[in-house]
């Protein structure tokens, strides 16, 4: 999709290596540095408008993968693009399952069974974490198939921040740096939040980012009495992202779902202490009690007790920052990962041949 928040990264990387890389998008964006290629009809789509167009959309794109002849096709997000791919029906096909297309299209009867037919299709299925991975497999796709591969982040330009131990009663520097859409459930923060507030416990929450929940999220915030607590920054260009972590110690998310997080894995990154939800995708990157807390889903009376833990004993983010850090290093540097993804695009090109 042409919003895709995540695409740019690759573009960019394929076309600093050196590579002639053209964007099919299904819907309108912001520029890509590359050229674009825009199939979709009219306005971006939704779950309640648009959809009628994204079967045109996808007979667009075939003729247009005709016309370009390209060496590989590269589609992201497996119900969307990927269904695409499937119908220009070209190869080698790569199709990266992000997250929610995946954990919630596979409980779908309908979806479920076009999955199966977009993964048997593909000449390779890219999962972004274990679980999904685990998930590709249960649709009876080969393991030999399948690469689990994060974009992963800039380790660059989000370094390790050296913070001094908390004690209290300095305040408790909170960030969120999710969408704020329904899936990263920002209820159960303020709920979380609102609890601690009843409690005399002094805090500053800073929620990054846009979202279709903005004016929801600020009104209920409002409701529970946070306004004097909690901020709303908007749309941050991810250069500037760096320096707002930097001013945090404690990094919030309360996904329902996830592929591999690369807000937490930013966060780990810069060494904020991380409490997330108990989901697959993040217990798979943190050991509960060692390097992170993980809060039941959905539960803000658990995430305000986790909270409450870290305020009233600081120790516990002792040797954290470090130790997430390197885990970054070493599973999701970026450059690192792209390199490693242009190598199996090499060999999918050269079998192909």
């Amino acid at each position: 999709m042409g919003t895709f928040t995540h695409i740019g990264p690759y573009l960019d990387y394929f076309k600093q290596a050196g590579h002639d890389v053209r964007f099919i998008a299904m819907s309108p964006g912001p520029e890509r540095g590359v050229p674009t290629y825009i199939v979709g009809l009219g306005r971006r789509y939704s779950d309640t408008e648009g959809k009628w167009k994204y079967p045109i959309s996808m007979l667009r794109a075939r003729r247009l993968v005709k016309q370009l002849k390209p060496d590989i096709i590269h589609a992201h997000y497996a119900t969307s693009c990927g269904l695409a791919a499937l119908v220009c029906g070209f190869h080698p096909t790569v199709v990266t399952a992000h997250g929610s297309d995946l954990t919630t299209g596979i409980k779908s009867r309908i979806w479920r069974r076009l999955l199966k037919r977009i993964f048997a299709f593909a000449d390779c299925v890219n999962t972004v974490s274990k679980d999904l991975e685990e998930m590709a497999v249960s649709l009876g796709i080969e393991p030999d198939k399948i690469e689990t591969l994060t974009l992963g982040i800039d380790t660059d330009k989000f370094t390790l921040i050296d913070r001094p131990e908390r004690r209290p009663p300095r305040a408790l520097r909170l960030v969120c740096t999710r969408r704020l859409e329904p899936v990263f459930d920002h209820p159960t923060i303020l709920g979380a939040l609102a609890r601690l507030k009843d409690k005399g416990i002094d805090f500053e929450m800073t929620f990054v980012g846009d979202g279709s929940l903005l004016d929801t999220l600020k009104r209920r915030a409002g409701d529970v009495g946070l306004n004097g607590s909690v901020s709303f920054t908007g749309i941050v260009h991810n250069d500037d992202l760096p320096e707002i972590l930097s001013q945090h110690d404690v990094y919030l998310s309360a996904s329902l779902w996830d592929g591999t997080s690369l807000c937490l894995l930013e966060a780990m990154a810069t060494g904020l202490f991380p409490i997330v939800s108990d989901i697959k995708a993040n217990s798979a990157l943190l050991k509960n009690n060692s390097d992170g807390l993980l809060h039941k889903v959905g539960d803000a009376d658990d995430l305000a007790r986790c909270i409450m833990r870290l305020y009233e004993h600081p120790q516990l983010a002792a040797g954290v920052a470090r130790r997430n850090r390197q885990k970054v290093i070493e599973s999701a540097n970026r450059y690192k990962n792209m390199k490693r993804l242009e190598t199996i695009y090499e060999k999918l090109i050269d079998k192909r041949r």
